[in-house]
């Protein structure tokens, strides 16, 4: 029996009429979905019916080898002549397209039909499988589509596009046509239809085949051989046929997770074998080879499942191994056509000197035999002994394999993104040493997860500076995804100033090339709207600024343009040159902030763009390892106090030589490029200086300390940049000066891999495997110098050292290193091993303390230790503005620590420390009891009790044996203490006004 049109209908309305209420009042959606499935099950199992028809009409977007080649307007255009639509009617159609209108063309359609239905209502009859079928044949006549569904043009009668869909909507009902629009536009936002929830209340098995065979018609064959009852899914013979992949038919690809820093790398890894695989940008393939066929052997699919054969032909012989290309992240496009022309209509041809190169990663079939289950270094195995490399053309992709469960794990994870990063690559892959799919009835968390890891991916990382927006759009379908009235642009048109000197006299009108188009996120466009209203005019009414489109094809032109360009706040990651282009221009560019009180003529100029672009592409011709330190360094500064390893041995240490007054002039002296801010210099690394202590022996092990312990009081100082206030340009993050000629090294590494200097050669003669080499003897180092970390001396930059020593029962996985610190970025505490040293200098640290930089010694916060709850110790605002102002860098993130016998001691020369002015002596009887209080957000009242319980049951005692008692406070006490000590006036007791309760 069909499956009625209208049922899918009732489901996509359901859903999207929920979106509509208040979040408090919303019904899950996968509850609307679950109980759909369950009153329409014995329909929609019914024989005869057509799976792949359902699930098409449910997840459109899953069909990517159907293409229609139909956008909005042209839709729109055959709706109006299928319904005869006059003057009138039309304008009211096109109402979509106006800035501010707040509806799509489905509910232009769905009012015209409302005011006038058709005749012809036969909606009750329509079914899925005749729409599905329509859809067929209209993607078949289109030469975008897969070779599978063009194949639809030689069996069966393809009529003209437009007359298959006016016959549709005339027999269609007011909703019913405007879900079929979205249909066919493949866009049904803001409804969100999750697939795996889809799958799995289609069949159970449903979301586990479509891993294997990611294909809608191959998943509706294997219900309907369920349904039928001829396979007995309970043998272990047939359960192994079913999740082996098969030639031709694309299999799924692993789950995906950001890195947004180390300690959330490692919190994912849980204690596993990673892989450490080079991140390279370029387009993904998975190819299937047929030996038995007698010719087109070669299947390619591209990552969105579309088979790309046609498309990527340049690789057939490569992959053969008779080819000769190599593919260029930049001029990739030449090499690649789209059903049978170019990618890009205006690129030019590839050069003489680019050729397509292919990087294989991972095996997943061989000779019917499925590698699914076994472990990925396994697999990898399987593969070298199977591809024949040959440098510049075909490779291996590099590797590292770290075990995340070893104290080594974290400072080889931080050395081989450093080295990545000063490489200029493009990030890391952590790929877990597992399966490639889980298929284990227990969960496990993030498990057969691979993690992407970019420093952009960092918080702060990713800025490049201020650029002004020229100009806006609007999109009917992006408008209504944000669920938000009256949303006039939807796409902001980013320019840098060409002619900034002439602009600032007013000589010349301002001149403006169009880099990037870029889109707001809901609360910045929210945000934006609250605090501005800016002044806008017609593109064809603009006299204000020229705008250069010079070799950009852009796909749409601004319909309003800013006479006072507006100034956003951007982060990109990375640049690149778009196809027919000559310059650079932000990859994947990112809104941060709307600013309202900047000038577009301090914002980012095209050739300051371009000097930040070849600054961060450049790939410096020699191997910079101080650039390198500095990175690491600036890695542990983000992760500081999150790894009980940090305690242990990934503290840095000062240079084993002092620098001379004549190499500080010449490094304070070096020229920074303008917008780059480059971070302190970082020192040796402690795993480092404790190699080169087992080198030299033991008692020049003991001078080394004490030299290092005496050049660490050192304080090194930039001197501030002359001249007037400059523009906000990119941040340390973006890009570090690669100058190896203006710095010297302080690096004291005797291994040569860091330190060799490496000649540019050309692309075929390079060695892939070089990276490699380094990486594992970075490794195997750091390896080595974990079990030697009790005889290494940990510093920073000027530092005061105090003994800590975090609890031997806590994890890596949780945050058991930060102290109850207060003090200074340059006067950070950290801990050191040896005892004697540490106790000698816990005096001197107590000598001249640190406090709060508002009230001093009054400040409330004084010898109070504070713990933070997970969510609100990613607030800025409150670790790095209010908490920071009143002394304390680092708070505690796990209540645990508290519970170690050595944190009294070293919290009590941390806390209340100042940066200005040494505090009065005190003596170990007046010296004030530490306060324990925990921040939290209160308006989140499960998290808050769900943490409360969790400081309970760490058991803290006082040392008399009594509870010890921590007192729960609303974060927002801080703005309240920070305000009135500001104004050296009392208010209203803030703590008690933000009393939450009492552990």
């Amino acid at each position: 029996m069909p499956f009625p049109y209208r049922y899918i209908c009732d489901l996509l309305q359901q859903l999207d009429d929920e979106v509509r209420k208040p979040p408090a009042k919303q019904t899950p959606s996968e509850a609307i979905i679950q109980s759909w499935f369950q009153h329409y099950q014995s329909l929609i199992h019914a024989p005869g019916n057509d799976a792949c028809a359902i699930l098409s009409t449910l997840l459109p977007e899953r069909r990517t080898d159907r293409v229609y080649n139909i956008q909005a307007p042209r839709l729109q255009s055959i709706f109006g002549k299928a319904l005869m639509l006059g003057a009138s009617r039309v304008l009211e159609l096109r109402r979509w397209a106006e800035s501010g209108s707040g509806v799509d063309l489905g509910d232009c359609v769905e009012s015209i039909l409302r005011r006038t239905p058709n005749s012809r209502d036969d909606t009750t009859h329509l079914d899925v499988e005749e729409i599905d079928e329509t859809l067929g044949r209209i993607a078949a006549a289109c030469r975008f589509s897969s070779p599978a569904v063009r194949a639809m043009h030689q069996t069966s009668s393809v009529c003209d596009p437009n007359a298959l869909l006016a016959d549709i909507y005339t027999r269609l009902g007011s909703r019913d046509a405007k879900w079929f629009t979205r249909l066919v536009l493949k866009n049904y936002l803001p409804v969100v239809m999750n697939a795996h929830v889809i799958f799995r209340n289609y069949h159970p098995l449903l979301p586990q085949f479509m891993k294997i065979r990611d294909d809608l018609s191959v998943a509706s064959a294997f219900v309907r051989h369920i349904n039928d009852g001829d396979a007995r899914l309970d043998a272990p013979a047939a359960m192994a046929d079913v999740l082996r992949p098969r030639l031709g038919t694309k299999v799924g690809r692993q789950p995906w997770f950001k890195g947004r820093s180390m300690k959330n790398c490692m919190d994912m890894a849980r204690g596993r074998d990673v892989i450490c695989e080079q991140k390279i940008d370029g387009e993904y393939c998975q190819i299937h080879i047929d030996l038995r066929k007698p010719r087109d052997r070669i299947q390619i699919f591209s990552k969105s499942g579309k088979d790309s054969t046609a498309d990527r032909a340049g690789l057939h012989r490569l992959v053969s191994g008779h080819g000769k290309r190599f593919q260029v992240s930049q001029r990739l496009h030449p090499h690649v056509v789209d059903g049978g022309s170019s990618a890009s209509s205006h690129s030019s041809s590839p050069h003489d000197y680019e050729h397509l190169m292919i990087v294989y990663y991972d095996v997943l079939l061989i000779d019917d035999e499925s590698l699914l289950g076994i472990k990925n270094s396994e697999r990898f195995q399987r593969l070298s002994e199977m591809v024949t490399c040959r440098e510049g053309y075909a490779e291996l992709v590099t590797r590292t394999t770290i075990c995340t469960s070893r104290p080594s794990a974290v400072p080889a994870l931080r050395e081989l993104f450093a080295q990545c990063i000063s490489s200029r690559g493009e990030g890391l892959v952590l790929k877990p040493d597992e399966p490639y799919f889980d298929f284990t009835t227990t969960f496990r968390p993030y498990s057969s997860c691979n993690i992407k890891l970019k420093k952009e991916y960092i918080q702060g990382w990713g800025e490049v500076g201020d650029f002004a927006v020229v100009g806006a759009s609007y999109d009917a379908a992006k408008a209504r995804e944000y669920r938000r009235l009256n949303v006039k642009w939807t796409h902001f048109f980013i320019g840098c100033l060409e002619n900034e000197h002439q602009a600032r006299a007013r000589t010349e009108m301002p001149r403006f090339r169009v880099t990037n188009i870029v889109e707001l996120t809901g609360p910045t466009l929210s945000a934006f709207w609250t605090q501005q209203s800016p002044i806008s005019v017609p593109y064809k009414e603009n006299t204000f600024i020229q705008l250069d489109y010079t070799g950009r094809a852009l796909a749409k032109k601004p319909t309003a343009i800013f006479p006072d360009p507006l100034v956003f706040d951007m982060r990109c990651f990375g640049f690149d040159r778009e196809p027919n282009t000559q310059f650079w221009s932000m990859r994947f560019p990112q809104v941060d902030k709307v600013h309202h009180d900047r000038s577009y003529l301090d914002t980012t100029t095209f050739s300051e763009l371009q000097e930040i672009a070849e600054t961060a592409t450049n790939v410096p011709d020699e191997e910079d390892s101080q650039e390198m330190r500095q990175w690491v360094k600036a890695l542990e500064t983000m992760d500081r106090g999150k790894f009980s390893v940090d305690l242990l041995s990934q503290a840095t240490t000062c240079s084993n030589s002092p620098p001379s007054p004549s190499s500080t002039a010449s490094y304070q002296s070096t020229p920074r490029q303008p917008g780059y801010k480059l971070p302190t210099p970082p020192r040796l690394l402690a795993v480092d200086l404790a190699i080169h202590s087992t080198m030299t022996g033991s008692g020049s092990s003991r001078r080394e300390k004490s030299s290092v312990a005496h050049q660490c009081k050192r304080r090194v100082t930039e001197h501030p940049e002359s001249g007037h206030a400059v523009k906000r340009r990119c941040t340390r993050s973006t890009v570090f000066l690669a100058n190896s000629s203006q710095r010297q090294s302080t690096s004291t590494l005797t291994d040569s891999s860091l330190g060799h200097t490496q000649q540019r050669e050309p692309l075929g003669r390079l060695d892939p495997n070089a990276s490699q080499k380094r990486r594992t003897g970075i490794v195997e180092r750091l390896e080595d110098a974990s079990s030697l970390s009790s005889t290494t001396t940990s510093s920073r930059d000027d530092v005061s050292f105090s003994a800590t020593k975090p609890a031997v029962s806590s994890p890596i996985g949780y945050h058991t290193a930060s102290e109850m610190v207060s003090s200074s970025p340059n006067r950070a505490t950290e801990t050191r091993r040896d005892s004697a040293t540490a106790r000698s200098q816990s005096k001197e640290s107590s000598t001249y303390p640190t406090c709060c930089s508002i009230a001093r010694y009054e400040c409330a916060l004084a010898s109070c230790s504070v713990l933070l709850a997970p969510c609100i110790s990613s607030y800025a605002w409150v670790t790095d503005d209010l908490l920071r102002r009143h002394g304390i860098v680092n708070p505690l993130l796990d209540p645990r620590v508290w519970k170690n016998k050595d944190f009294h001691s070293s919290a009590r020369r941390s806390a209340g420390s100042s940066v200005s002015e040494p505090a009065p002596p005190s003596t170990s009887a007046t010296r004030p009891r530490i306060r324990k209080i925990c921040l939290v957000e209160s308006r989140r009242a499960e998290a808050t009790q769900a943490f409360i319980q969790k400081i309970k049951e760490v058991d803290l005692k006082r040392r008399d044996g009594g509870r010890e008692r921590v007192t729960v406070y609303d974060w927002r006490v801080l703005e309240v203490i920070t305000k009135e000590e500001e104004a050296r006036k009392k208010g209203t007791d803030p703590w008690r006004r933000f009393y939450v309760g009492l552990v």
